[in-house]
């Protein structure tokens, strides 16, 4: 089974990391919720409910990170010994749930992205990359990278959407929800080379948070554009 295996290097930076992740997550939710409220358009509604999926995800990614624990070779066995091993087994099942619920939520959010943008197009379609999504979260118990292939195809996806769809029309707005989705494709393209070389973990992590940043920077924009127009 696997959970989430953070360089040991990186340990600490992940979790200050991770934690701004759930921080600008949990704003572009609370923001997309206020805009919703403003315009009334639905979309803005699933996008709140999305990333407060992705900062659930990230919550317990926290919790798997904190419970990463390095092998410890007990040579004698006493009492002591025996409270140790059974502390290091409730440790190891804590990070093994928290990991997975991490991929669930993380997939759950990525999913409702998904969803917005297809919601027009043929449900038997939808209904297969859904099936196929909780299969990739089942498979990626036994191999991590499989979960970030089919991230990755979901967020290429997206990307795709969000750069015809400036095409259209040219506003900013549109370009800033194409480039924070574009760093966060290249976040997850990272991430399925991340078990062969641990150097580009923080580099990976550090593309997601400024993608989504971005996107918390043109939800602001967008949401006090809104306020001015209806004042």
């Amino acid at each position: 089974m696997v959970g989430i295996l953070s360089p040991e290097r990186f340990y600490g930076i992940d979790v200050f990391v991770d934690s701004l992740i759930i921080l600008v997550a949990a704003l572009i939710s609370y923001q997309s919720r206020k805009i919703y409220l403003f315009i009334k358009e639905k979309n803005y509604e699933f996008f709140s409910w999305a990333f407060l999926s992705i900062a659930i995800s990230f919550f317990f990614k926290v919790i798997a990170d904190l419970t990463i624990l390095k092998a410890i070779r007990i040579t004698q066995p006493n009492f002591i010994a025996e409270i140790v091993h059974e502390q290091l087994e409730t440790l190891q099942l804590i990070n093994f749930f928290a990991a997975l619920l991490y991929k669930i939520f993380l997939m759950l959010g990525f999913m409702t992205f998904f969803l917005i943008v297809n919601k027009n197009k043929k449900s038997d379609n939808v209904l297969l990359f859904i099936y196929l999504s909780i299969l990739t979260v089942i498979l990626s118990i036994y191999f991590h990278f499989i979960f970030y292939v089919t991230l990755a195809v979901i967020v290429l996806l997206l990307t795709i959407y969000f750069y015809d769809n400036y095409k259209k029309k040219k506003t900013k707005n549109r370009l800033l929800v194409f480039l924070a989705f574009l760093l966060v494709l290249i976040s997850n393209l990272l991430g399925i080379f991340y078990e062969f070389s641990p150097e580009i973990y923080l580099i990976e992590e550090l593309f997601l948070f400024f993608g989504f940043l971005t996107l918390l920077a043109n939800h602001l924009r967008l949401k006090n554009g809104k306020e001015k127009n209806k004042a």
